[in-house]
């Protein structure tokens, strides 16, 4: 449940990461189904339903259909609630998409996600919502969020300030799925290599910017040759390359293209599963955070340090230090090594509760 796209390279990830914890539990691909809003670009996976609601934030007759649905979903027995009803159990893709702080997120969490979530907290069978961050969350959404998680099977916290505001008896605190999954790649805990190359840098528009752009423009400046790549390449202004074109930066090609042939290396990425897509290819990646999952990832990798503020870093500092790792990253990658004990244990912890909830 709660699929995105897989025309975001970072949701894509944490459904791939969702099905491989399935599968180490053991369950097998053929019981599994998906419910995404853009079912379409999961057309080599599990069966795909469209669940309501609209992906790319413009207005669709999607909306409105999500609006019946909800409306459905309150009084009787809706479409997801008939698919869910066939189910043995619900498990939620990790993430960051309960977020209601604000007029225009409130509305996303209502027509996006409140169905799935209305309909997992009163499913007869197991419902277990893998790493998230939530919040913050105000308003009536807000407070039905809340409510709804605090009635899943296990609800997976990936920060403290999730967990504060979220408590809960049926919460516990787990890494990031790209997280864990870093963890258990053999090479990082055995040590990587320097990885030179020109700098990548993976930027995004975010609300509120502030200064933002303009710092992101004086770090792109203050490096040699950076190549500017995109992480989501989607409709609308949740499109990476639109923001670059609106900003007049560069586009050099997808992120996922880059790691995949070994072009550039460190990154800087705006985007957290950009970051930890990099480190997991081997990439040491400093993360400009914009909100708390930020933060709360690379504290659990034990590289805080190269966590900044995206609306207030400092472009120099970030520079220097991604000058450095293109050097020598072996300071970097020792700090993952010492948290990977810690993060193989939370996802064997989760791995087992997977197992003990739906088989």
């Amino acid at each position: 449940m709660h699929a995105f796209s897989r025309r975001n390279s970072g949701d894509g990830l944490l459904v791939d990461l969702t099905l491989e914890a399935m599968a180490d539990a053991g369950i097998e691909a053929a019981q599994i189904e998906i419910l995404a809003l853009d079912p379409e670009s999961f057309d080599n996976f599990p069966p795909a339903h469209r669940a309501p609601g609209e992906p790319f934030a413009q207005f669709t007759p999607k909306l409105a259909i999500a609006a019946f649905e909800l409306l459905a979903n309150q009084f009787s027995s809706g479409k997801v609630e008939k698919l869910v009803s066939r189910a043995k159990g619900l498990v939620a893709v990790g993430g960051g998409y309960l977020v209601a702080d604000s007029f225009v997120r409130q509305s996303g969490v209502l027509l996006n996600h409140l169905v799935q979530l209305r309909t997992a907290a009163r499913a007869p069978v197991p419902s277990i919502y893998l790493p998230q961050s939530v919040g913050p969350l105000r308003g009536p959404v807000g407070r039905a969020v809340k409510n709804n998680l605090n009635k899943a099977s296990l609800f997976c916290a990936r920060d403290d300030v999730t967990m504060a505001e979220i408590g809960g008896d049926n919460i516990i605190r787990c890494a990031d799925l790209a997280v864990l999954k870093l963890a258990r790649t053999d090479d990082i805990v055995n040590g990587r290599q320097t990885h030179g190359g020109d700098p990548i840098l993976v930027g995004r528009d975010l609300p509120h910017a502030g200064d933002y752009v303009e710092r992101l423009k004086i770090l792109g400046q203050a490096l040699v040759d950076p190549l500017w790549a995109v992480q989501a390449d989607v409709a609308g202004d949740r499109s990476d390359r639109a923001f670059y074109q609106r900003n007049g930066m560069g586009d050099d090609g997808t992120l996922a293209d880059m790691l995949a042939s070994g072009k550039g290396g460190p990154v800087v990425s705006v985007r957290l599963h950009g970051a930890i897509a990099s480190l997991i290819a081997g990439r040491p990646a400093i993360h400009l955070a914009y909100e708390r999952k930020g933060w709360g990832a690379y504290e659990d990798l034990g590289l805080g340090k190269y966590v900044h503020d995206a609306r207030g870093f400092d472009p120099a500092l970030v520079a220097d230090q991604i000058n450095r790792l293109g050097q020598d990253p072996a300071e970097f990658w020792d700090c993952v090594k010492k948290a990977a004990p810690k993060l193989q244990a939370q996802y064997d912890n989760l791995v087992g509760e997977l197992r003990r909830l739906l088989l």
